[in-house]
């Protein structure tokens, strides 16, 4: 027998979204403990700095899981799937803020949030000086990007049925995309398998940067921000710090890994058909493999580097890391020619596949636009042709088409608006427009004042809370954001 249904406000069940919520902030508080102990093995100074609010977020994460179980049988609707993710993420972000201001690595408040909501976005971008902090802060960072790329709440959604939460609104809601494909019958079951994944992923990449050279702090560190496309590094040079084409290699295969659909590798590992996914997965690869030659060419003619080798070298780890989302850096690309950094700049938008860690439009919107576009073309010569819209044998509905155009459609204005209000805010246009862009598709390294080897000091205060909303817009794949500032998402009778 169930407890009873917390509604209050304008009809909203706040006795499900409460624990998804407390949920999420129980996860931070199991981050923040591990810090801790880093902290106290090394004797750094900064044990308080996590103690204090992990103290505070697990009694609420208590309260939230007694919440879940007097409420188990009643289900989620849409709009309580978009507020609870959405709360969700914004918790996370002020939560995850303590540590630094604790610590004062940074001392005012917006810079705290901004810092915190560009590793759980996994955005990465960066106020914080690297070199200077202490290792359980540096640590922070990575856990913070690990637990936001594989998706706080579908961790949440993973353990939900022991406490008796209705999982389904909560997981479409979060995995946003052109489909939120189940593995299983079950979704907390699905969750379980794609969090399986991204450990055994994390744990492999751990042991191949370890055996590339990297010493086991900085191998735990960049492999949970590889493998979560965040890009936080324990050095301000990034990956080129290292100067090692074996690190480079191990980065390089774990940001392309990062950037495929999770459901390729469960389906690879049953021995079933690869097909569903093939295709936005080959047209990724290509996409990779065709940006590393045009841009190694681009690199060469210009004579950027000695010879043919060192401008590949460069060039097939920046389109890795700027194609994945990933943002590390070997070479600041700010100096390339204008094609390069065009280039760079186009796949910024396109991202990765759907359902992988990677931000952007995902190549499969852009496959699908492509093909649209082809359509239209042919519709100009032959008016009356019936027309299917289908990618390697695979057809898509025309629901799927219209959601694609207006998702489209509403993240690029979304960009749009982003320039203009960085404009307002005084950077000159270069840099307006690519911190806007970086921060949306979640690469976190623009061009001029935000470039490669620069972060994100120069950006005033009031930008940054703009920029803040774009990597939660970004991250929840712009249109689970926005519902929430329609009138009608507030009406009692949304179902």
């Amino acid at each position: 027998m169930s407890g009873p249904v917390l509604r209050v406000g304008p009809g909203f069940n706040w006795g499900l979204i409460l624990p998804v919520v407390s949920g999420v902030l129980g996860a931070l508080a199991l981050g923040m403990l591990v810090c801790a102990l880093h902290a106290v093995a090394h004797d750094d100074g900064t044990t308080s700095s996590f103690l204090v609010p992990a103290a505070v977020l697990l009694p609420l994460a208590g309260l939230g899981f007694l919440a879940a179980r007097r409420t188990r049988t009643v289900p989620l609707r849409a709009r309580d799937g978009f507020l609870a993710v959405t709360l969700a993420w914004l918790a996370a972000g002020a939560a995850g803020a303590a540590p630094f201001l604790l610590e004062g690595t940074l001392p005012r408040l917006v810079d705290g949030l901004f810092e915190s909501m560009a590793g759980f976005t996994t955005t990465g971008s960066t106020l914080v000086d690297v070199e200077a902090a202490p290792e359980s802060i540096l640590l922070w960072r990575s856990l913070s990007q690990w637990l936001g790329g594989v998706g706080i709440v579908v961790l949440v959604v993973a353990i939900a049925p022991a406490a008796g939460l209705a999982t389904q609104r909560i997981f479409h809601a979060e995995t946003s995309g052109v489909t939120a494909e189940r593995l299983t019958p079950r979704i907390a079951d699905t969750a379980k398998i794609i969090c399986g994944i991204y450990g055994g992923l994390t744990l492999v990449g751990f042991g191949a940067y370890w055996a590339a050279g990297m010493g086991p702090f900085d191998a735990i560190n960049h492999i949970l921000t590889t493998i979560s496309s965040g890009g936080f590094s324990t050095r301000s040079a990034s990956i080129g710090a290292f100067d090692s084409v074996a690190v480079e290699l191990v980065a390089i295969v774990f940001m392309i890994a990062s950037g495929i659909n999770f459901a390729f590798y469960w389906r690879a590992l049953r021995g079933d058909s690869l097909w569903p996914q093939a295709a936005e997965v080959r047209g990724f690869l290509l996409i990779l493999l065709g940006s590393t030659a045009a841009v190694t060419a681009s690199l060469v003619l210009a004579d950027q580097y000695d010879g043919v080798w060192d401008g590949l070298r460069a060039a097939a780890f920046t389109v890795a890391s700027v194609g994945s989302g990933t943002g590390f850096l070997t070479d600041d690309f700010d100096l390339w020619p204008d094609y390069a950094r065009s280039h760079l700049l186009l796949l910024m938008f396109i991202g990765g596949c759907a359902g992988s860690t990677s931000g952007g439009i995902k190549v499969v919107r852009a496959m699908l636009l492509g093909k649209t576009v082809g359509q239209e073309l042919t519709r100009q010569l032959r008016p009356r042709a019936v027309q299917v819209l289908r990618t390697r044998g695979k057809v898509f509905s025309e629901e799927v088409r219209r959601a694609v155009l207006g998702f489209t459609v509403v993240y690029f204005l979304v960009a749009i608006a982003g320039t203009f209000a960085m404009l307002v805010a005084g950077l000159d246009l270069l840099s307006a427009a690519t911190s806007a862009a970086a921060c949306l598709a979640l690469l976190g390294t623009g061009l001029g004042d935000v470039g490669a080897t620069e972060n994100f000091q120069a950006i005033p205060e009031g930008a940054r809370v703009v920029l803040m909303f774009l990597m939660l817009a970004g991250r929840l794949e712009v249109l689970t954001v926005l519902v929430l500032l329609t009138p009608a998402f507030w009406r009692r009778n949304v179902a």
